[in-house]
């Protein structure tokens, strides 16, 4: 295999949660950034637009360490935390698998001592030497830092009620009170156990209140959860990226979003609406975040299977890999002037800057971002923002970790230079804004406190509608006659009236007519504020359907959207009610694209999800005479919210009725699972087999493999796949060639040897090989033919002969040994790859080893461990593995020396970008920069800003730097062949493998002997440049540097 081809994965580890052996590498780096500046040095260094000021608000010299949180209370004050006990992954302890088995079994944790011992530091069995710190006097020259609260594990987000705040600390999420009023913490109150704590840097984080009596919160995509509630029977699974809520009291949760890897951005806007940031940017640098909302991500785990994804939103990327906070200018007046309005600021510590994008979401659905120049940039490559938030006074405030080390694993956990002793806060004033005072709002006359919320500081309204509803009722319920006026009045400005319909839903105060007003309202955010609120008035079903019936068709989605979560919140049901809900299940639309089809899509999905509360009074709905007034298509899609056995009593009434001629990917998605039912299978027939679709359904099919492989579905797709390969264009036929391989349907081989004849394009072929493994042994002199064929390369010819080893060892075995004397050393290795897949194949392997025509060089790791694993009995697997460990040891004690070689070349900064850009083409087969590559493996967007040593080492030795997430991960099938790729999805159907390019296979779970990660050893191969010449190095980092 050419060098060049090896470079593909290496960028796998270097974004990434890096695992280091501590012998070889747990030295003093020298490569990290400048040395360390002095608050007032660091301040020198900032550069931001004309009219703006950057200010010290606190540093290490006031007991800022570390900080990740910034919130304000209704005071006015400023809440952080120290982190000097980041990191703290239980990964570090022991092997990655046995913390997987565990995170799916809470139970064997109690036991385990590395996990038990991180555990008890989050419960506060075991004290921790975090603080939580209040930062007060904002608008004097000196604000005072005390200490709140103590003997804490990195309390990761803080959210300031009453006379405390709630916590999220690792495992759990607990509210520390101060119930004697001295200023200090102590008591704590468990409401939350069991989150996932595997990777530190994404446990339960950005604590945010909503309207509702709902706080929301962030979950990371390397953790899984187990949650449940102490006070209460509530429990629910969090695992990957999710965003989820619980009720302030403790006793409900539930997951709200899906998807995207790491959000530490979260926000809720002045007019209701949620954004958030990707750390990975992946043109979704900044987003709304709609409740329902599905996104790609680490794990590809939505909250339905049927639920949209939403599509990218922009081309353009901000640069690096770890935006980390996100805040908006939405005071009214007093904060950064107008043109600053919409603009999202993204704290960007990779890059050592903060990001500007100008995003806005159209009544339509659209959504235009715009790109703006760095509002912030620093000189100092150890200023590290990792959050930031608008303040009382309009001003930005921002964490700033400052430190030489930003990853949680970037380098081990005792390494000299990981600080534990700074950390700045830091505020942006522009020259407009001027000084003012912040009124304390935990002291103010409750009858002030509707004045408050005509405000025009955002944070001055929210303070108001906290102290509404957080203030004894008899206090509070004399405003509900000022709040209904000021609610209703359309001189107010949108915000204030927002606030104030806020306040009522906080005391549960319905008043009909205003809620008539509000929905006749022209402005969308009050309307859909309007129709949210409906569900914490605890109204009748029918009440609700009256309300919303006039407004199902709104021309607004956000609107739509929000009547059907609204249905669904209210938690009760009526033939009206249902009636609402069946009318949202229009057809899908084909497409993903915002303003329109994304809309609908989203729309049947929320309506779909809602029916799912109510079975019994769907299905008495369909009983009554009120479900012939809907579509057919409709009601079929509405019918997937039934019981098993209602449901198909359903499907089979109205299919004949639909006259559906073409099926949609929701349709046959949802129709392929019911395919085991004969007389649902006979009546659709027509429909999957109709030749003018076939080439579409097979598409649908692998799209969808891991939840609908059957051989139901198999056998219905058997002819239209045989059409394709005799009358598809090419590009069909590849498809077909595609999904007879791995759904493994059984075709004639005729139209497949014909396509093999005509192509010299070698995925073609490829593909067809796989096809014609489905019926291996009808094949096997095809196999032997393009073994023996000189003009295919290499590794086809080797592929064919390792397919009719599977059915013909022997006579494979005699191919080889006429073929083997002319192999070089790069073709033994791709040989022993490739054999070493499936028993036959080490079968051949070991005896090829035993005569001496391969040697254990030929074998890396993980081909001599799947030799070993088909038989390890085996005296010369035991042999060959024994060798190829000492091998690595060898390597990695010369590690150092090559890492110097290298260092050497990439400090002199030469090379042609140009040059290295063709070397990293193949790169994109994997990972994504911009809109290029398909993104299994980690973004190179910001590579630029990647450190020369940490980027040498990954390439030098993948395995010594590699995230949880990406470690190779393989296969053993009950037949003894083996798989080994990236763990793309996994569920209790089975586990699909992704593979460079892109390519993917499911393999079902009835056919799995052993899955697992292989720990500390990431799916990159090794040796990546070891073919290279210095100039070829030097071009790659060349043109690496280029990727800002």
């Amino acid at each position: 295999m050419k060098p060049v081809i090896l470079l593909v994965l290496f960028f796998s580890s270097l974004f990434s949660v890096i695992y280091f052996n501590q012998n070889v590498y747990n030295k003093k780096l020298q490569h990290l950034p400048g040395e360390k500046r002095t608050p007032e040095e660091e301040l020198a260094g900032f550069k931001v637009p004309e009219g703006f000021t950057v200010e010290l608000v606190a540093s290490e010299r006031d007991g800022i360490i570390n900080p990740i949180d910034l919130t304000f209370d209704d005071a006015g004050r400023l809440w952080t935390q120290t982190a000097s006990m980041y990191p703290l992954d239980p990964v570090a302890d022991i092997q990655w698998n046995d913390l997987l088995e565990l995170m799916d079994h809470p139970e064997r944790q109690q036991d385990h001592p590395a996990f038990k011992k991180i555990r008890e530091l989050y419960e506060g069995k075991t004290k921790g030497v975090d603080k939580i710190l209040i930062v007060s006097n904002l608008n004097n020259s000196k604000p005072v830092t005390t200490v709140w609260a103590d003997g804490l594990t990195i309390p990761m987000s803080i959210l300031p009620y009453k006379n405390g705040a709630y916590v999220a600390q690792g495992s759990e999420l607990f509210f520390l009170k101060d119930t004697n009023g001295d200023g200090k913490a102590d008591e704590r109150v468990r409401l939350f156990t069991g989150f996932g704590f595997t990777d530190t840097h994404t446990m339960a984080h950005v604590l945010v209140r909503g309207p509702g009596g709902w706080i929301y919160f962030s979950h990371g995509a390397l953790n899984k959860g187990n949650v449940s509630s102490l006070v209460s029977d509530a429990k629910i699974k969090i695992d990957y990226s999710k965003i989820a809520r619980f009720s302030m009291d403790g006793k409900k949760i539930e997951l709200v979003n899906a998807g995207l890897n790491n959000i530490w951005g979260f926000q809720l806007r002045n007019n209701g609406q949620w954004y958030a940031t990707e750390a990975n940017d992946l043109g979704y640098s900044i987003v709304p975040m709609e409740a329902g909302t599905s996104f790609p991500g680490i794990g590809n785990e939505r909250i339905r299977s049927y639920q949209p994804v939403l599509p990218e939103l922009h081309k353009f990327r901000v640069g690096g890999t770890g935006i980390s906070g996100l805040a908006f200018a939405d005071d009214i007046s007093g904060s950064f002037p107008d043109e600053w309005k919409d603009v999202a600021f993204l704290a960007n510590p990779i890059t050592n800057t903060i990001n500007a994008v100008k995003i806005i979401r159209k009544e339509d659905g659209t959504v235009t971002a715009s790109h703006l120049p760095d509002f912030l940039s620093s000189e100092d490559k150890n200023f590290r923002p990792v959050n930031m938030e608008f303040g009382p006074d309009g001003c930005l405030y921002i964490a700033d970790w400052y430190d030489k080390i930003i990853s949680h694993n970037e380098v081990p956990t005792s390494d000299p230079n990981r600080d534990k002793s700074l950390g700045r806060i830091w505020r942006i004033r522009h020259k407009s804004q001027q000084p003012a005072t912040i009124p304390d709002l935990t002291k103010v006359n409750a009858a002030t406190l509707v004045d408050h919320l005509k405000s025009p500081s955002l944070w001055e309204k929210r303070a108001a509608w906290h102290q509404v509803a957080d203030r004894p009722k008899d206090e509070t319920k004399l405003l509900i006659p000022a709040l209904v006026v000021l609610a209703g009045d359309a001189t107010q400005h949108e915000l204030t009236r927002i606030h104030a319909l806020w306040c009522l839903e906080s005391l549960q105060h319905y008043d009909e007519t205003l809620m008539q007003l509000l929905l006749r309202e022209k402005a969308a955010n009050l309307r859909r504020e309007a129709v949210r609120s409906l569900a914490s008035f605890s109204l009748t079903a029918p009440q609700v359907a009256t309300i919303l019936t006039p407004m199902v068709e709104d021309e607004n989605p956000m609107i739509r959207s929000e009547i059907l979560r609204t249905l669904a919140a209210i938690d009760r049901a009526d033939n009206n009610t249902i009636s609402l809900l069946v009318k949202a299940c229009k057809p899908a639309m084909p497409g993903n694209t915002l303003g329109g089809v994304y809309e609908r899509n989203f729309e049947r999905y929320l309506a779909l999800k809602a029916l799912e509360q109510y079975p019994e009074a769907l299905y008495a709905y369909f009983q009554s005479g009120d479900a012939s007034a809907q579509p057919a298509s409709n009601l079929l899609w509405a019918a997937q919210a039934l019981p098993e056995e209602q449901k198909k009593e359903k499907i089979l009434q109205l299919w004949p009725t639909a006259n559906i001629q073409v099926l949609d990917e929701p349709t046959f998605v949802w129709l392929s699972k019911l395919l085991p039912d004969a007389r649902i299978s006979e009546m659709v027939k027509p429909v999957y087999q109709n030749n003018t679709y076939a080439a579409r359904y097979l598409a649908f099919a692998l799209q969808h493999q891991q939840e609908l492989q059957s051989p139901e579905l198999i056998a219905m797709l058997s002819s239209p796949a045989d059409m394709v390969l005799r009358k598809g264009n090419i590009e069909e036929k590849k498809s077909a060639l595609d999904a007879i391989g791995r759904l493994g349907i059984k075709t004639s081989p005729e139209p497949v040897i014909e396509i093999i004849n005509n192509t010299t394009d070698n995925k073609t072929i490829t593909l067809a090989l796989k096809a014609l493994e489905v019926d291996a042994a009808s094949n096997k002199n095809t196999f032997l033919q393009l073994a023996q064929q000189n003009k295919l390369p290499f590794d086809l010819r080797i592929s064919a002969l390792h397919s009719l080893a599977k059915t013909d060892t022997a006579t494979a075995k005699q191919s080889l040994a006429k073929w083997i004397p002319g192999f070089n050393d790069e073709q033994k290795k791709e040989l022993t790859a490739i054999l070493s897949g499936s028993l036959q194949g080490t079968t051949i392997l070991l005896d090829l080893y035993n005569k001496k025509r391969i040697s254990s060089k030929a074998f890396t790791l993980s081909a001599a461990e799947r030799v070993y694993n088909a038989d390890k009995t085996n005296n010369t697997a035991n042999a060959i593995l024994a060798a190829v460990k000492k091998t690595r040891e060898d390597e990695k004690k010369a590690f150092e020396t090559t890492l110097n070689r290298y260092m050497a070349i990439a400090e002199k900064k030469g090379g042609n970008a140009q040059k290295g850009k063709t070397l990293f083409q193949t790169c994109l087969m994997c990972h994504k920069v911009g809109d290029k590559g398909p993104g299994i493996a980690p973004a190179l967007d910001g590579s630029a800003e990647r450190d020369n040593k940490a980027l040498l080492t990954a390439i030098i030795d993948p395995d010594a730097a590699v995230e949880s997430g990406y470690m190779l991960y393989r296969i053993t099938k009950k037949d003894n062949s083996v798989a080994e790729g990236y763990l793309f999805e996994k569920n209790d159907r089975g586990t699909t493998l992704a593979f460079m390019g892109g390519a993917k296979i499911f393999i079902e779970a009835k056919t799995i002997k052993s899955e697992g990660f292989l720990t500390g050893r990431s799916f990159m191969p090794r040796e990546l440049i070891s073919g290279y010449t210095d100039v070829q190095v030097a071009d790659l980092l060349a043109y690496i540097r280029t990727l800002k």
